[in-house]
Protein backbone atom coordinates (compact mmCIF):
# COMPACT_ATOMS: atom_id res chain seq x y z
CA UNK A 1 0.00 0.00 0.00
CA UNK A 2 1.11 3.53 -1.13
CA UNK A 3 0.03 5.62 1.68
CA UNK A 4 0.79 10.02 1.01
CA UNK A 5 0.44 11.83 3.83
CA UNK A 6 -0.72 15.60 3.78
CA UNK A 7 -0.20 17.65 7.51
CA UNK A 8 -2.28 20.57 7.47
CA UNK A 9 -2.28 22.92 10.77
CA UNK A 10 -6.17 23.38 12.05
CA UNK A 11 -5.80 26.16 14.95
CA UNK A 12 -9.81 24.72 16.07
CA UNK A 13 -8.09 21.04 17.84
CA UNK A 14 -7.25 20.87 20.98
CA UNK A 15 -4.01 20.02 21.71
CA UNK A 16 -3.97 16.78 22.06
CA UNK A 17 -5.58 16.14 18.84
CA UNK A 18 -5.48 15.21 15.91
CA UNK A 19 -8.16 14.91 12.63
CA UNK A 20 -7.48 12.28 10.17
CA UNK A 21 -9.30 11.79 6.85
CA UNK A 22 -8.60 8.90 5.17
CA UNK A 23 -8.90 9.08 0.98
CA UNK A 24 -8.87 5.49 -0.73
CA UNK A 25 -9.98 4.04 -3.42
CA UNK A 26 -12.31 0.96 -3.39
CA UNK A 27 -10.07 -1.59 -4.93
CA UNK A 28 -7.99 -0.66 -1.33
CA UNK A 29 -8.73 -3.28 0.68
CA UNK A 30 -5.65 -3.23 2.76
CA UNK A 31 -7.26 0.01 4.68
CA UNK A 32 -8.63 -1.72 7.73
CA UNK A 33 -5.27 -3.17 9.14
CA UNK A 34 -4.61 0.61 8.85
CA UNK A 35 -7.57 1.73 10.38
CA UNK A 36 -7.07 -0.97 13.29
CA UNK A 37 -3.26 0.39 13.81
CA UNK A 38 -4.20 4.55 13.95
CA UNK A 39 -7.33 3.15 16.59
CA UNK A 40 -5.01 1.20 18.75
CA UNK A 41 -2.65 3.97 18.10
CA UNK A 42 -3.79 5.74 21.91
CA UNK A 43 -4.20 2.17 23.84
CA UNK A 44 -0.43 1.88 22.59
CA UNK A 45 0.39 5.59 24.23
CA UNK A 46 -1.15 4.34 27.66
CA UNK A 47 1.65 2.18 27.78
CA UNK A 48 3.82 4.95 28.51
CA UNK A 49 6.88 5.01 31.00
CA UNK A 50 6.64 7.21 33.65
CA UNK A 51 9.89 9.20 35.37
CA UNK A 52 9.43 9.31 39.44
CA UNK A 53 11.80 11.59 41.68
CA UNK A 54 12.45 9.26 44.01
CA UNK A 55 14.38 11.18 47.08
CA UNK A 56 17.72 11.79 45.23
CA UNK A 57 17.10 9.26 41.89
CA UNK A 58 14.89 9.47 38.68
CA UNK A 59 12.92 6.17 37.87
CA UNK A 60 11.02 4.79 35.24
CA UNK A 61 8.38 3.01 35.96
CA UNK A 62 6.20 1.59 33.44
CA UNK A 63 2.63 3.41 34.18
CA UNK A 64 1.12 -0.11 33.88
CA UNK A 65 3.03 -1.20 37.24
CA UNK A 66 1.45 1.62 39.61
CA UNK A 67 -1.14 1.14 41.60
CA UNK A 68 -2.10 4.54 42.92
CA UNK A 69 -0.66 7.40 44.01
CA UNK A 70 -0.87 8.56 47.47
CA UNK A 71 -0.30 11.45 49.86
CA UNK A 72 0.49 10.67 53.35
CA UNK A 73 0.96 13.27 56.05
CA UNK A 74 2.97 16.03 53.82
CA UNK A 75 5.04 13.44 51.51
CA UNK A 76 3.39 12.08 47.81
CA UNK A 77 3.97 8.04 47.94
CA UNK A 78 3.84 5.83 44.63
CA UNK A 79 2.53 1.99 45.48
CA UNK A 80 3.26 -0.56 43.25
CA UNK A 81 3.01 -4.24 43.22
CA UNK A 82 6.57 -4.79 44.91
CA UNK A 83 7.34 -1.19 46.10
CA UNK A 84 6.62 2.03 48.08
CA UNK A 85 8.32 5.26 46.18
CA UNK A 86 8.65 8.17 48.46
CA UNK A 87 8.18 11.04 45.18
CA UNK A 88 8.28 15.09 45.21
CA UNK A 89 5.45 15.08 42.29
CA UNK A 90 2.35 16.55 43.23
CA UNK A 91 -0.93 14.36 43.27
CA UNK A 92 -2.48 16.86 40.94
CA UNK A 93 0.24 16.80 38.17
CA UNK A 94 0.36 12.73 38.72
CA UNK A 95 -3.68 12.60 37.87
CA UNK A 96 -3.12 14.13 34.38
CA UNK A 97 -0.20 11.72 33.67
CA UNK A 98 -2.15 9.03 32.23
CA UNK A 99 -6.10 8.82 31.14
CA UNK A 100 -5.88 5.30 33.52
CA UNK A 101 -5.70 7.29 36.47
CA UNK A 102 -8.67 8.52 38.48
CA UNK A 103 -8.40 10.45 41.38
CA UNK A 104 -11.25 9.45 44.24
CA UNK A 105 -10.02 11.41 47.09
CA UNK A 106 -7.80 14.49 47.65
CA UNK A 107 -4.88 11.97 48.59
CA UNK A 108 -5.50 9.34 46.84
CA UNK A 109 -5.64 8.57 42.86
CA UNK A 110 -5.53 5.14 41.72
CA UNK A 111 -4.78 3.13 37.94
CA UNK A 112 -8.40 1.72 37.32
CA UNK A 113 -6.42 -1.40 35.22
CA UNK A 114 -5.69 -2.49 38.99
CA UNK A 115 -9.28 -1.90 40.87
CA UNK A 116 -10.97 -5.68 40.68
CA UNK A 117 -14.37 -3.94 41.97
CA UNK A 118 -16.23 -1.13 43.62
CA UNK A 119 -18.25 -2.01 46.76
CA UNK A 120 -21.11 0.11 46.99
CA UNK A 121 -22.72 -1.96 49.75
CA UNK A 122 -22.95 0.51 52.63
CA UNK A 123 -25.19 3.79 51.54
CA UNK A 124 -23.42 6.57 50.56
CA UNK A 125 -19.91 5.28 50.77
CA UNK A 126 -18.18 3.73 47.93
CA UNK A 127 -14.61 1.08 48.68
CA UNK A 128 -12.04 0.71 45.77
CA UNK A 129 -10.94 -2.97 46.30
CA UNK A 130 -7.43 -2.87 44.17
CA UNK A 131 -5.82 -6.07 43.06
CA UNK A 132 -3.36 -5.93 45.44
CA UNK A 133 -5.53 -6.62 48.15
CA UNK A 134 -5.96 -3.19 49.60
CA UNK A 135 -9.22 -0.80 49.77
CA UNK A 136 -9.41 2.98 49.32
CA UNK A 137 -12.18 4.42 50.23
CA UNK A 138 -13.79 7.32 48.08
CA UNK A 139 -14.22 10.71 49.59
CA UNK A 140 -17.72 12.21 49.29
CA UNK A 141 -16.95 15.02 47.05
CA UNK A 142 -15.37 12.24 44.29
CA UNK A 143 -18.37 10.50 44.03
CA UNK A 144 -20.38 11.80 41.57
CA UNK A 145 -16.81 11.52 39.40
CA UNK A 146 -16.74 7.48 40.28
CA UNK A 147 -20.66 7.32 39.82
CA UNK A 148 -20.41 8.78 36.17
CA UNK A 149 -17.41 6.58 35.42
CA UNK A 150 -18.96 2.98 36.39
CA UNK A 151 -22.22 4.87 34.24
CA UNK A 152 -20.14 4.99 31.37
CA UNK A 153 -18.82 1.54 31.88
CA UNK A 154 -22.27 0.04 32.75
CA UNK A 155 -23.98 -2.61 30.06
Amino acid sequence: MNIILNKKENGNLKENEVLIELQYSNKNLNLQSLINYISNYELNCQNKVIVLNDSYELLEIKSEDIIMFYSDKKFNYCKTKNEYYKIRSKLYELEKANKNFIRISKSCIVNMKHIEKFDISETGKIVVKLDDCTEQVVSRRKTGNIMKYLDDRRI
